[in-house]
């Protein structure tokens, strides 16, 4: 009886799947650690799911196939106290997946977090876009917490599950997005390759070959969501549509390039009647597809996927057979492609298990298949080189040129990014304008009125009158000055000249003065320094201006009573060093080398943009060729700028 328990004990054990234990800064795959429950009517909420059996996942992924049920997915976490001070995520890689919902369940079942994801949910996805679902973790007060998803899609049931530190998953993001890169750059230099040579050759094979490349990348960009989140976005009907038409559609137009590039109508006529037929049976399921739900073609579509890549891969056997030359190029680039398909293919009906990288195993197919398949084209103009070497030439000039104008193009749109960053700040500026210019009007008004009564009341004489006046003068000079350095500010004038780091110093602070008189704050300028350097004085006072209000607004969220700006100016060597410094307490370390990142900002998202110290570094590095950087010190934080006097 006893080894009976022990048995029981050793096989209950083995049943339950796996705790994942959160301990370093690195990533997770959550196929071993989760267990699964199928919801196959798919009307089971979170409340109908807590108290019920759940299946450990055996398999090395998480893939069901082809399946119209909903299944909810469960991973029991706990962390140590290291991983406690770290940012977590969780990331769905697989685009295509419908409706995702996520709950993190604390250990008594309170939900800490909720969220919904999906293609069909375009309101909800990720703020910064990525082309899979990331989603940030509330782990840091929760040891021990549950992680319940539940997943409904109309396509293959598959979902790798990921859990990543920031440093994973920047990781994660930078290899996917030089893959992702990679793909598409070889097919940009293909496609402007071939129809290059179309329009000197006037060959339909690269017509058709160039149909085939369009619609293949439709097709990727709507199986990997880079579709999805940069090109078409929210079209409803690429997204409900679009998948299942640019599978169809691919297959015709491989089938179609396939059968003229092989010649097999006057080669082989019974390959070429199979051939004719695939070609109208896809082209048919195409215009289906492109009205039905993908729900009700994704089966045929892949079935249709696989007999034409077998289709195609015997043409090209035959073909060789026959001693066809290009056939030894169209099979050696063809099969890279067929055999991506074929693997690609058999995973979503789950014949082949899931791995690391099955969704981008067609996208490195197509890759080698582009670049020997523009090989195998290139051979049949080999003959031509000689009469379009100079055409070429020309063309090499023209593509030069552009490359030119684009740079001019690039240069133009980083000034606008200067002057966009500038004027994000101008609705802050107008306040201030008006918040100098209420006093002044105020004390004009009182003298105004001071001046009325006298002179009804008699007691207006010249020295009252002269007095009045110096007031009067004296006010307006001021709300004149302060238009003139608002105006001054917001010139596009990039015309750099020698400049005292002191004055343009000071005016920024006198700008800024509306805001730190408010806030109680004192800023001050210590100038150890008599170089000038050379630079676009508004550019400067731009720089002052976002640092001076980076702490500013970091001295009023930490409540410091005695708020303090300094600017200290000092010559070190061949360069001009400016401090920047606060008494705000610093800057929180683990976001330290994050804060110069475009559109990266701790304030709520209706009170920051991102751009304010991006724009610092862009201007002292690219206009002024110096460096800024970020340090802490005993009291508050301190930007270190450096600027070549010697230029």
């Amino acid at each position: 009886m006893k080894y009976f328990w022990w048995f029981f004990l050793l096989l209950a054990t083995t049943l339950e799947a796996k705790t994942l234990h959160l301990c370093s800064d690195s990533s997770y795959d959550l196929a071993p650690y989760v267990s699964f429950l199928e919801d196959i009517n798919r009307d089971l909420n979170l409340s109908d799911i807590v108290d019920k059996s759940f299946t450990p996942n055996k398999k090395k992924s998480i893939n069901f196939g082809f399946t119209h049920s909903a299944y909810w997915f469960k991973i029991e976490m706990n962390r140590d106290a290291h991983a406690a001070h770290k940012e977590w995520w969780l990331s769905v890689e697989y685009p295509l997946l419908e409706k995702i919902d996520m709950y993190l369940l604390s250990k008594s079942g309170e939900i800490i977090l909720h969220k919904t994801m999906g293609s069909s949910r375009l309101s909800s996805q990720n703020k910064v876009p990525l082309h899979n679902y990331v989603t940030q973790l509330i782990l840091e007060d929760y040891p021990e917490s549950t992680l319940m998803i539940r997943v409904q899609t109309q396509g293959s049931m598959q979902v790798p599950l990921a859990i990543h530190s920031s440093g994973g998953l920047f990781t994660e993001i930078e290899y996917s997005s030089l893959a992702i890169g990679v793909f598409y750059g070889i097919f940009v230099v293909i496609f402007l390759y071939n129809i290059v040579i179309y329009f000197y050759t006037r060959d339909k094979n690269y017509l058709r070959y160039l149909l085939f490349l369009i619609s293949f990348v439709f097709w990727q960009m709507s199986f990997d969501g880079i579709g999805r989140t940069y090109v078409w976005k929210k079209c409803s009907w690429m997204i409900e549509h679009g998948p299942g038409f640019w599978i169809a559609f691919s297959s015709f137009s491989a089938l179609y390039f396939g059968r003229g590039f092989l010649q097999t109508k006057g080669r082989s006529p019974k390959l070429d009647t199979v051939l004719k037929a695939m070609i109208f049976i896809s082209f048919g399921i195409s215009m289906v597809s492109a009205v039905l739900p993908y729900s009700q073609t994704i089966l045929i579509n892949a079935s249709m996927v696989i007999l034409s890549t077998l289709l195609l891969l015997t043409a090209g056997i035959m073909m060789i057979k026959h001693t066809h030359r290009i056939a030894r190029f169209y099979l050696s680039g063809w099969s890279f492609f067929l055999l991506g398909t074929m693997i690609f293919t058999f995973n979503k009906f789950e014949l082949i298990p899931y791995f690391y990288g099955v969704n981008h195993v067609q996208q490195i197919g197509a890759a080698f298949e582009m670049i020997f398949l523009s090989w195998a084209l290139a051979d049949r103009v080999y003959w031509l080189q000689s009469e379009y070497i100079d055409k070429l030439s020309h063309l090499n000039e023209t593509l030069s040129s552009k490359v030119a104008e684009s740079l001019a193009e690039v240069r133009k749109k980083d000034e606008l990014f200067v002057q966009q960053s500038r004027l994000a700040a101008l609705g802050e500026m107008i306040e201030q304008i008006a918040h100098q210019w209420r006093q002044p009007l105020n004390t004009l008004s009182l003298i105004n009125q001071n001046l009325y009564f006298k002179r009804h009341l008699g007691e207006c004489n010249e020295s009252c009158y002269e007095t009045s006046h110096e007031q009067f003068q004296e006010h307006l000079q001021y709300m004149s000055k302060t238009i003139d350095d608002f105006r001054n500010y917001y010139k596009m004038d990039k015309h750099k000249e020698a400049e005292d780091m002191a004055d343009v110093a000071e005016i920024a602070l006198r700008l800024s003065a509306v805001l730190l008189n408010d806030a109680k704050i004192q800023g001050c300028i210590d100038n150890k320094s008599t170089k000038k350097v050379i630079l676009a004085k508004n550019e400067m006072i731009q720089v002052f201006m976002n640092l001076i209000k980076n702490a500013h607004d970091a001295i009023l969220e930490r409540h410091i009573d005695s708020g303090e700006i300094s600017i200290t100016i000092f010559d070190i060597e061949r360069f001009l060093e400016i401090w920047v410094e606060d008494n705000a307490g610093g800057i929180d370390p683990s976001i330290m080398n994050k804060i110069f990142t475009i559109y990266f900002t701790t304030k709520p998202a209706n009170q920051g943009t991102g751009l304010g110290l991006h724009m610092c570094r862009y201007i002292i590095e690219e206009s002024f060729s110096g460096s800024i950087r970020v340090e802490n010190t005993g009291k508050g934080a301190k930007f270190i700028i450096q600027l070549p006097i010697d230029r």
